[in-house]
């Protein structure tokens, strides 16, 4: 899914974990998965590249 950083930074990553278990959000530009579609607009590569819609 395509979104700007700061819609990212309110979903949940699977991989960044509490000391209690639960999940933390999205790190945006920090993740070294992060990948930018445009100047202000990108995906977590973890998922693979996103589909686009025609």
């Amino acid at each position: 899914m395509i979104c700007s950083e700061s819609e990212a930074k309110f979903k949940y990553c699977p991989y960044l974990m509490t000391s209690d278990d639960k999940m933390k959000f999205c790190q945006g530009t920090m993740c070294m998965m992060w990948r930018f579609c445009d100047s202000d607009k990108g995906y977590c590569g973890l998922a693979g590249k996103p589909e686009t819609s025609k």
